[in-house]
């Protein structure tokens, strides 16, 4: 009886939104030894378990392709808080199955999705809103990037490397994808983000806490083999960084701090048409990733920077691009609102993602404990948000679809590119790479 009082006084906690959880009192990168201890999330109980709030949040899951149980989370709660409150020990329960009900508890309301913010377009992706765009569109006939190099010999496609989307970059190629992340990294630093290296191997818990959900028989994730089930490769350094931000408590003056990683990128990619074959859907690439922690009240305008920022850096490569707002269906669990940028790529005739940003509000900061402290002391969960600066293989389609001449090279390329390729105002001429055996 006396472990089922104690079980029960954590339950109170929980639900006052008191759960212990791991802090560090400042924000400093130097050395640290200490690793967050896996403990619950600080989910916001108050919010899910108010039964005002349960028919909004129903309607939520519904628009957000139908992940999450409103009602199943409402269940576990009423026979946990009959126990609760009767102080006494069901005859049919014992204290392990009552520990395994808040359990399921956790299981079922981790998996409620963030709540979509009032203006963002409902359903699938056909509702996306356009917001602008940009730059000139061509239209006339243009080779796909693919085979605008195939007399280069610049781009293999080795299957027996990781299969059907295995590629490399040879000589030019290799060179322009290089400036191409280059040119990003170091705009964004200039700009005053914090640049950040993290691995790409992350916990499955932290990949949980960004949002990644299991939607479909097909993985979306890779799984490490053996003993390490519970070890993922990052699908972005999003992931990354969130596990760095792991547990820590900043001041609210430091607040918002922007960083900024140039990683690799793993994904379970599966191609929708021709399309999207080669170099379009890969299981893997580079992209630099924009990061930021804030207060509540910074990060919508966070957000609004991270665009702004995005479309900066697309403006000054040349390609034709559109900015959407995504609709509710296509913001994943994290997000309360999105927006993608799609680069036209005239050899395929199609607009492609080629860069995206979320306000993922506290969703994240509560899974991960990243928090803040106010003037005043007050201790507060941070806001997250996430976008990508630029993302490589789809860039480069654009780029080399784009830029494509007659005589099956490329004409006068962006300034930002030229500089760093060393191509003076003449067109890029490439010639084909030697063999490497």
């Amino acid at each position: 009886m006396r472990r089922l009082c104690q079980l029960a006084f954590r339950g109170r906690q929980l639900r006052c939104g008191l759960a212990r959880r791991f802090t560090s009192t400042e924000a400093s990168t130097s050395d640290e030894t200490t690793t967050p201890p896996s403990l619950r999330p600080d989910l916001n109980f108050e919010f899910l378990l108010d039964e005002k709030n349960k028919e909004a949040i129903r309607e939520n899951i519904l628009q957000r392709k139908g992940v999450g149980d409103i009602d199943k989370v409402h269940e576990k709660w009423s026979v946990i808080q009959k126990m609760m409150n009767s102080g006494e020990k069901a005859a049919d329960i014992n204290e392990q199955q009552y520990a395994q009900l808040w359990n399921e508890l956790y299981d079922e309301a981790i998996l409620i999705p963030n709540m979509t913010q009032d203006g963002v377009p409902r359903g699938g992706e056909e509702n996306a809103k356009k917001i602008s765009e940009w730059g000139e569109k061509r239209e006339d006939d243009c080779l796909t990037a693919e085979k605008l190099v195939q007399s280069w010999r610049s781009l293999l496609h080795p299957t027996d490397a990781s299969g059907q989307r295995s590629y490399v970059l040879l000589g030019a190629l290799a060179g322009l994808e290089k400036a191409l992340l280059d040119y990003a990294h170091e705009r964004v630093c200039a700009l005053g983000f914090r640049p950040i290296t993290v691995p790409d191997i992350v916990s499955g818990e932290v990949t949980q806490a960004c949002g990644v959900m299991q939607r479909s028989d097909h993985p979306i994730q890779y799984t490490l083999a053996g003993d390490e089930t519970h070890t993922k490769l990052s699908g972005t350094a999003e992931m990354g960084i969130a596990a760095f931000l792991r547990g820590r408590t900043f001041q609210e003056e430091q607040l918002p701090i922007r960083l900024v990683s140039l990683s690799r990128c793993f994904r379970t990619e599966i191609s929708k048409s021709a399309s999207e074959a080669k170099l379009y859907r890969v299981h893997e690439f580079s992209k630099v990733e924009m990061f930021v922690v804030s207060t509540p009240e910074q990060s919508e305008a966070e957000l609004d920077y991270l665009v702004e920022v995005q479309k900066g850096t697309f403006q000054a490569l040349g390609v034709h691009c559109r900015q959407l707002e995504m609709p509710s269906e296509e913001l994943g669990a994290s997000a309360c609102r999105k927006y993608d940028i799609e680069a036209w790529m005239p050899g395929r005739k199609l607009y492609g993602e080629v860069s995206s940003a979320s306000n993922c509000t506290d969703f994240q900061a509560r899974r991960l404990g990243i928090k803040y402290k106010t003037a005043d002391g007050t201790t507060k969960y941070a806001h997250t948000c996430n976008g990508t600066a630029l993302a490589s293989t789809r860039t480069l389609i654009s780029i080399l679809e784009t830029f494509q001449n007659d005589k099956k090279g490329l004409g006068e390329l962006p300034e930002p590119l030229r500089k760093r390729i060393k191509q003076r105002g003449a067109p890029l001429r490439f010639q084909s790479a030697k063999s490497l055996v």
